[in-house]
């Protein structure tokens, strides 16, 4: 792996400085109140020269799948410290010595409001993403958040929790596939394209409700060869047959809630690996894994954290 590009592939920060912890109607934990220490540690492992005595690649380019903030309505984040949170994650993200790639999850947005201060802030467009070409791989970056204003009407006061890719995201995708050329494709969404496996029980408001689209092209182009999905808050991986080739899909654990972990992507023309990365904060993982029913469940089984995607 000595040529390979790192990618550092985190999501659901959840992050509101100062702010005390979100405690769920059963109990279930998000750490708020450590914000600025989980941030901290995510830099820290990320660019200590120190890791793995020495042998720590530090990442070629960063990708945050969303949820960077508190916002829609089950939070009631005032809207100053929504912007104030945006404004400062997108800043202290930016100051990292490597690209940084961001998509919005539905808590990007304010309590009633749209995606278009994520935008702004960001320099995308409002429900369109981005394609990152790379030698080995092109990474497209799927925008889930191009609902419309009566979708976003309906949601009121809280957030469009489900996904849906608008017309014109759905062209670029498109756009993307068809012109990827030798190169295999790599996709990154918020919301989820295939339900997991296993436990819990698979709920509809985690995925894209317009998924079947989606997939429909996949199917047609059959060069995706992975999706990395966030939202859900736990590690999950399974490998679907495409468009007549092998696609291995995977839900990516939270920053905000046990494991604490984020996922290393390393890239070669063949194969990618993928290693999960959990931060060094034991109690506050403990925090949250004994609380509510419980959420030990959310780090998956162990033969997910470090396997390999065939590319080619």
């Amino acid at each position: 792996m000595n040529n390979s590009k790192t990618i550092a592939l985190c999501t659901d920060t959840h992050l509101w400085y100062g702010s005390s912890n979100y405690v769920a109607k059963d109990g279930r934990t998000q750490l708020q109140a450590a914000s600025a220490e989980i941030q901290a540690a995510l830099f820290d492992s990320l660019f200590d020269p120190a890791r793995d005595l020495g042998q720590h690649k530090a990442p070629d380019l960063l990708i945050h799948l969303g949820d960077w903030s508190c916002g829609g309505g089950s939070f009631n984040m005032p809207f100053e410290d929504f912007c104030a949170v945006q404004q400062a994650a997108k800043e202290a993200f930016c100051a990292l010595p490597c690209p940084v790639y961001a998509l919005p999850g539905n808590h990007d947005c304010p309590a009633g409001g749209d995606y278009s201060l994520f935008a702004q802030l960001w320099g995308t467009q409002p429900g369109i993403g981005q394609t990152v070409d790379l030698p080995e791989a092109r990474l497209v970056l799927l925008n889930t958040h191009g609902h419309s204003p009566e979708q976003l009407a309906d949601s009121y006061p809280g957030d469009p929790i489900s996904g849906w890719v608008n017309e014109r995201e759905m062209q670029r995708l498109e756009e993307a596939l068809a012109t990827a050329g030798e190169r295999p494709v790599i996709l990154f969404v918020h919301q989820l394209l295939m339900p997991w496996v296993g436990e819990p029980e698979w709920q509809e408001l985690y995925q894209v409700d317009n998924r079947e689209e989606v997939l429909r092209l996949m199917a047609r182009y059959a060069n995706v060869r992975a999706v990395f999905q966030g939202h859900a808050h736990m590690l999950n991986l399974q490998t679907c047959t495409i468009g007549g080739n092998a696609c291995t899909f995977v839900v990516c654990p939270s920053l905000i809630e046990y494991p604490l972990a984020w996922l290393k992507l390393s890239l070669t023309a063949d194969a990618l690996a993928v290693s999960l990365q959990r931060l060094p904060l034991p109690a506050l993982a403990q925090v949250s894994r004994n609380s509510g029913p419980g959420q030990a469940w959310r780090i998956g089984r162990k033969e997910w954290y470090n396997f390999s995607i065939a590319l080619r």
